[in-house]
């Protein structure tokens, strides 16, 4: 048996390589904070993923008390699986009897790292195979695809083969090709044109949902979106997915554009079409537009085609409590879900405003302390959130002139 080393996440031991030779302890913190690779350990391991698997066994839990899964086993593949990490949360942090339910394949072509995987969870089936093989082999109900780089190539058996109700939960590390850094990669993986400003990971958060949502009405299925994050390196979407024609044949109603700088026309556009709770007065940052609506595609202010529905489940959001996280999780995991739960009212609202931005349009020296521009647009009368973003950012219903007139009055 390979030596391994015992590494905690969450409230879970992971038997992994030891690090290699060399490293040191700040290079070892360092990459807890960004994508690992095999400079580290010889199979991998990503230890800045943490959040996210713990997000994963929030779901799991609250999708299992729920009705979408009417049967008493759930067909469950971690379809790059690596050392198992993913895996082993679920069966030591989940509820036993909800864990019990679980029939779990992993699958990846990592030799020894499926060596690992099977030292941390003895009892589970993993297969050294293609993981787009092993997503046609079965009617899978909870799908994960965690790739290095983008998820397309897994997304159409992923969809091809998914059970009539099932949940999937999709990760993207080529945030390069998703944010329109690389123009190029973005077209040509995912069809769309995104504009390297400010809302940039936003949408490569539409554009991802978008992709999988397109994916699934080639197959005559419908998504529901259930959670969607940016964290650091990677982008994660996790989604119901149904079997419907009738639903998946309204999928243009779900797309759109986002225009930046817009014009009062397109403020106005985008306010009948119910994506701009701001309104149409004064000028602003940004707005979402419906994909009726006529733009070029070589106007520099568009991106898009991108999802303009929900990111989140209003209930699954509502779920996401510290003290439920860290009841199953540990106390590490309050990291994962702090601001979730504020925004659960706002799980349908598509506005995102970025206070840094908010200098530019008003009489302001500097963006205003968020705490205290939510607390003024609630006694308002408006919901508002602080949302969890990389940058300071808000959701809120509120009118942009209101959004100005706290700003300003945050300043008094």
């Amino acid at each position: 048996m390979t030596e391994a080393e015992i590494v905690l996440e969450g409230r879970t031991e992971h038997r992994l390589p030891p690090a290699k030779e060399g490293r040191t302890e700040k290079q070892l913190e360092r990459h807890g904070k960004g994508p690992a690779d095999r400079s580290h350990r010889s199979a991998f391991h990503n230890p800045a993923m943490a959040d996210c698997r713990t997000r994963s066994v929030l779901l799991m839990d609250y999708m299992l008390d729920t009705e979408w899964f009417n049967k008493p086993q759930i067909h469950t593949l971690d379809a790059l699986c690596a050392t198992g990490s993913r895996i082993n949360r679920w069966l030591t942090e989940l509820p036993p009897e909800k864990a019990e339910r679980l029939r779990l394949v992993g699958a990846d072509l990592d030799e020894e790292a499926l060596e690992f995987a099977q030292q941390n969870c003895p009892n589970v089936e993993f297969r050294n195979e293609d993981s787009r093989q092993v997503l046609l082999s079965s009617g899978w109900q909870w799908v994960d695809i965690d790739p290095f780089g983008s998820p397309v190539p897994f997304l159409d058996s992923a969809m091809q083969s998914s059970a009539r109700r099932a949940v999937m939960e999709i990760t993207a590390t080529d945030t390069a090709a998703l944010t329109g850094s690389s123009a190029s990669a973005c077209l040509r993986r995912y069809g769309a044109k995104i504009r390297t400003d400010e809302m940039a990971h936003d949408s490569a958060l539409r554009l991802l949902m978008a992709t999988v949502a397109r994916t699934a009405a080639q197959h005559d299925r419908c998504i529901m979106p259930l959670l969607s994050s940016w964290d650091s390196h990677h982008i994660r979407v996790s989604v119901k997915v149904h079997r419907s024609i009738q639903t998946a044949n309204v999928l243009e109603e779900q797309l759109g554009w986002r225009v930046a700088s817009p014009t009062s026309e397109e403020l106005q556009a985008a306010t009948e079409a119910g994506l701009h709770p701001q309104g149409c007065e004064g000028e602003q940052p940004f707005c979402l537009l419906p994909f009726s609506h006529p733009v070029r595609r070589d106007d520099k202010r568009i991106s898009g085609p991108l999802w303009t529905g929900p990111l989140f489940d209003q209930d699954v959001l509502a779920s996401m409590t510290v003290e439920r996280a860290t009841t199953l999780c540990g106390d590490e995991a309050e990291t994962a879900v702090r601001h979730l739960v504020g925004e659960a009212e706002l799980a349908t609202t598509p506005s995102l405003i970025i206070t840094d931005m908010l200098p530019k349009y008003c009489e302001v020296g500097g963006p205003p302390k968020i705490v205290e521009l939510v607390s003024g647009l609630q006694n308002a009368g408006h919901r508002a959130a602080v949302a969890r973003w990389g940058a300071p950012a808000i959701r809120t219903d509120a009118p942009w002139p209101l959004v100005l007139e706290v700003t300003e009055n945050c300043f008094d």
